[in-house]
């Protein structure tokens, strides 16, 4: 996204000089040039990650209830091109060793645990996130019947609404009308702010967990992880916004009830 911007900044200041508007196109070299620097050296994606993640830097202490489920968002899967292999990318790492440790503290603490991981196959790689994901938990000790699969959402929106289907279906979640219940929503720190919008849209009011934090450092040199950074961050915003223009609009479902209290 940066780079478009970029590029759409260089297109104008070519058709400002094309159209004798000089001092436009003066101006908006300044402008591209500043931008370029700002993003490059990582102050504006500073920025942008420091307000996506601030509510998150601190994890939750977690007080497990009677019946308790931690929600697995997918990050993707790549496809390891000597093998043919499906494995996670990097960005899910954090939060599957995450959901592993705290359904290990849950189970410890002697009350009812259970996963639900959700994704489907976005980059049609044969296989879909949450069975590559529930894999990787079985081989971190997770036991395979504590965990549901959810392998058709192909993104964060449809991540939330079958979730809710599944807890409004599942027998097993009937005891999460209880008062003493508490869901978990496990992805990246960058990730939760939007993720906990379209929860709560289908009543789903979980306790929102990071897996991970990114950061970026201000360097006097333009990096390409930083305007890597910026474009993820900015991916994260204009999902966030896009939900209140849609509702606005009257595009999106109808807001759900809440499946359970979360204390």
């Amino acid at each position: 996204m940066s780079l478009i911007l970029l590029v759409i900044l260089v297109l104008l200041i070519g058709l400002c000089f094309k159209c004798q508007y000089r001092k436009s196109a003066y101006g908006l070299s300044i402008l591209t040039v500043i931008l370029f620097f700002l993003i490059g050296n990582g102050v504006v994606p500073r920025y942008l990650l420091m307000q996506l993640q601030q509510d998150y830097q601190r994890k939750p202490n977690l007080q497990w209830a009677s019946h308790n489920v931690i929600i697995l968002l997918g990050a993707g899967t790549i496809k390891i091109p000597g093998t043919g292999e499906v494995e996670p990318p990097l960005f899910a790492y954090g939060r599957i060793v995450e959901t592993a440790v705290q359904y290990q503290d849950c189970h410890q603490s002697k009350q009812e645990c259970w996963i639900i991981i959700s994704g489907g196959d976005p980059s049609h790689n044969g296989m879909s996130e949450a069975k590559v994901y529930q894999d990787w938990l079985v081989d971190l000790g997770v036991p395979e019947k504590v965990m549901i699969t959810e392998p058709n959402s192909l993104n964060t929106w449809q991540n939330a609404q079958f979730t809710r289907q599944i807890l409004v279906s599942d027998h097993d979640f009937s005891p999460f009308t209880e008062q003493n219940s508490i869901s978990v929503l496990m992805t990246s720190a960058l990730h939760l702010r939007r993720s906990e919008l379209y929860f709560n849209h289908f009543g789903i009011n979980a306790i929102p967990f990071r897996a991970d934090y990114l950061n970026v450092s201000v360097s006097w040199l333009p990096t390409g992880y930083a305007f890597a950074l910026t474009d993820f961050a900015l991916h994260e915003y204009v999902g966030y916004w896009r939900y209140f223009i849609y509702n606005m609009m009257g595009w999106n479902a109808p807001q759900q009830q809440a499946v359970f209290i979360s204390d």
